[in-house]
């Protein structure tokens, strides 16, 4: 293995064993990135390799070296493009993107690129916290402004992080929801002077410094707040290192360099992220030069891509947790002998290897590899066990074939999966009626309770346990729709509450490990959630993209400020 540049290249022989069993090789070298070439990924695929060619790796490591250039346009292509920028509300990855380049955050992800290290400030110069864990003083990074001059100070701090809960505030509307991984254990938010934020918790939180760059956490311009009100939701004003120029609802937005950015201008004149919700038409813009940049490739397109010398693909670390959610209020899920069937029946290295085209690992639980107080032992559950299947549907006592209905995204990799799984349950004893709905529809139907059997993942926005397993808390709307443990499973929910909130206030590393193995280990006991695989989730570039830091591109935020063009 050769290392260039912060991206790691690797032999035939090496890369057969990342992409077949990646067996934490990653462990050691955690939010770096694996460059492949076609050959490699063939040879890892089981595929005949392809004629040599001149590897991304060569090409990125000369370029590299005459270091950064100023100018240039990324053209991002995104899975779609919501109608809203409105932080509080969901409205897909696409917006996301969008917004983690506008925005400056109280706090922000570590320089070294390794998404799980400590946080940095960003608006916040510098912070102190009470020995209790409970109270922290940020101090304002002097000299700062918003995009449309007004300056940065402790009063914008304290407006943006309450007005998504201040029904009084001219930008509110109802419905937001984003802000809980802030707000919900917050006890009071004080500016004590211009440049000083207080903050109150009601108890301590190992992971708050990571939720103060959470998406929903932006720091937004009060002028814009009063002027704009709610049409905040398509002019974002904040003071990152791009602002917004035009933003088309549903289509795409545009962002150029902001020339006052605190650390100086970015590299890149102009961002287009663009919305590209047909998989097709992405595919083909990437092959005609069209796109440079596309982080939410189809997976079945990477080992062409791979073969194209103009592009190259980058990995991070396997963050993405892909599981199916078993509603327990809903027959037949609602047997604990069906859930276990379902988990023994499917063949995941299959679905690794077929679908995600070797970028996965094999799964424990909801908490991923890179992740405090992970516990490998919990693979085992995910290797396929026929009769261990046929064993649990004998004993669910239930005739068959046991009907069952799996609802999915009709996107990206979902449907392939899908038919994959369904596959895998008819050969066991189930029958599967396969519910493919577009996005919207997708989570209308499965927070409502109406899914039996559905298709989901989750990425470590929150660089901590608890951003996963927290969607098993009582007040989630995912433990009260998706699983429905809040009811079909009260005191399995009851428990759960207990160890989450035991587990989110520990400050001592060890004792947190304890808690989340308890956590993983209910969590197997009962299958809520039967985990499919952790996803390494490619990001293809033109060969001429430098800089990108693959650790935060791994889950879904992408962040453009250090990228420059060759």
């Amino acid at each position: 293995m050769s290392k260039q540049n912060g991206q790691q290249t690797y032999s035939i022989d090496e890369v057969e064993k990342v992409l077949m069993s990646r067996r934490r090789f990653l462990q050691g070298a955690a939010g770096t990135a694996s460059l492949f070439t076609f050959a490699q990924l063939a040879a890892a695929c089981g595929a005949p390799a392809a004629p040599a060619t001149t590897t991304p790796a060569a090409e990125t490591s000369a370029a590299a070296a005459t270091g950064p250039k100023q100018g240039g346009r990324i053209i991002f292509a995104a899975e779609s493009i919501g109608e809203s920028l409105e932080p509080g509300l969901w409205n897909g990855f696409g917006i996301i993107n969008i917004v983690d380049n506008l925005a400056a955050y109280l706090t922000r992800p570590n320089s070294s690129g390794v998404w799980t290290d400590p946080a940095e400030g960003f608006i916040a110069e510098s912070w102190t916290i009470s020995d209790d864990g409970r109270t922290y003083t940020f101090k304002i990074r002097p000299g700062m402004t918003f995009h449309d001059g007004t300056p940065v100070d402790a009063n914008a701090v304290v407006r943006s992080l309450t007005r998504q809960v201040n029904p009084d505030d001219p930008s509110y509307v109802e419905g937001l929801y984003m802000h809980t991984n802030y707000t919900s254990n917050r006890k009071s938010i004080t500016a004590p002077d211009d440049m000083t934020v207080v903050i109150e918790l009601e108890a301590p939180d190992a992971a708050y410094l990571y939720r103060l760059f959470h998406p929903s956490a932006v720091i937004l311009s009060p002028k814009s707040l009063d002027e704009l009100k709610q049409g905040i939701a398509t002019n974002l004003v904040s003071a990152g290192p791009f602002k917004l120029v035009k933003f088309t609802p549903g289509v795409e937005a545009q962002l150029v360099a902001f020339e006052d950015y605190y650390l100086g201008r970015p590299y890149l004149d102009e961002i287009v992220i663009r919305g590209y919700p047909d998989e097709g038409a992405m595919l083909s813009a990437i092959e005609a030069g069209e796109i440079n940049f596309a982080p939410y490739p189809p997976s079945s397109a990477i080992p062409r891509l791979l073969n194209d010398p103009s592009k190259k693909v980058i990995t991070g670390d396997p963050v993405v947790s892909l599981f199916l959610a078993a509603n327990v209020n809903n027959a037949p899920l609602n047997n604990k002998e069906v859930r276990k069937a379902i988990n023994y029946a499917i063949n995941r290295e299959n679905l690794i290897q077929a679908v995600l085209y070797g970028l996965g690992e094999l799964p424990a639980t909801l908490i991923g590899p890179t992740e405090l107080g992970f516990d490998p032992s919990g693979r085992e559950i995910s290797k396929q066990d026929i009769d261990k299947a046929k064993a649990h549907i004998a004993a669910s006592g239930l005739a068959t074939p046991i009907p069952i209905t799996l609802t999915y995204e009709s996107n990206r990799f979902w449907p392939q999966m899908a038919e994959l799984i369904k596959s895998d349950l008819e050969a066991v004893g189930f029958a599967v009626t396969l519910d493919a709905q577009d996005a919207g529809s997708y989570w209308g139907k499965v927070l409502d309770g109406k899914a039996q059997l559905s298709m989901n993942q989750r990425s470590l926005w929150v660089p901590d346990p608890d951003n996963k397993v927290v969607l098993l808390q009582s007040g989630e709307a995912s433990a009260k729709g998706e699983t429905g443990i809040v009811t079909g499973l009260p005191e399995f929910s009851a428990k759960m509450d207990e160890l989450l909130a035991a587990g989110k206030s520990e400050l001592d590393p060890e004792k947190r490990k304890a808690i989340y193995k308890e956590i993983q280990d209910m969590i197997l006991e009962e299958l809520p959630y039967i985990t499919l695989a952790y996803y390494t989730k490619p990001t293809v570039m033109a060969a001429n993209v430098e800089g990108l830091k693959p650790g935060a591109a791994a889950t879904e935020r992408v962040f453009l400020e250090d990228v420059w063009l060759n």
